[in-house]
């Protein structure tokens, strides 16, 4: 019993500095903190934001970035296209050059799940139903992407986009996010 209640003690102290200098975008109740740039149809379910059925949509961070990581869980049904912009706009024509876009897609696509669409497609990660978890990393032009621990993504951009939103991407299907944390890297 002592070895528990010594394990929790532990655990109450480091747990706190393991996610210190994080900033949660999401509060899992409603869409505080986030600005819909078109009519889709964004909803909170369940403490996470959902998207389905409906007009393709952008929804945007109220803060911009540069240099940051993020960190999210994403669900998304068979066959449904989506994906998470960096350094955006608030109106985007095209990822491929306006922004960077984690591509949420099928296998069969141009840029599947973990790609950066237009810059670096990732060889594919599978048909999965349940909960994954997306780390990007942006740090100057440098481009990095995990999906479940596993790095999908590691691109060079000639030139490193400027500050910008984060933005969750809805093209079709119905897609789930949740736990959307970011943190700011300290540029030397």
């Amino acid at each position: 019993m002592r070895i528990v209640a010594n394990a929790f003690v532990a655990w109450a102290i480091l747990a706190p500095a393991a996610f210190a200098g994080w900033d949660e975008l999401f509060n899992g109740r409603d869409l505080n903190g986030w600005d819909p740039q078109t009519k889709a149809n964004w909803t909170v379910r369940d403490g996470a934001i959902s998207v389905s059925e409906g007009r393709k949509g952008l929804l945007t961070s109220k803060s911009t970035y540069r240099d940051f990581e993020l960190e999210l869980e994403f669900k998304a049904d068979k066959g449904s296209h989506s994906g998470v912009l960096l350094c955006s706009p608030k109106e985007v024509t095209d990822p491929a050059t306006e922004c960077y876009e984690v591509a949420i897609a099928p296998e069969s696509s141009n840029y599947p799940t973990g790609s950066l669409t237009g810059r670096a497609r990732h060889g594919g990660a599978g048909e999965f139903s349940g909960w994954r978890k997306l780390r990007v990393k942006v740090d100057g032009g440098k481009v990095e992407v995990w999906l479940d621990g596993q790095r999908t993504v590691q691109y060079e951009d000639r030139r490193a986009l400027g500050y910008g939103y984060i933005g969750l991407e809805y093209d079709q299907g119905r897609v789930e996010f949740r736990n959307i944390r970011v943190q700011k890297i300290d540029l030397p």
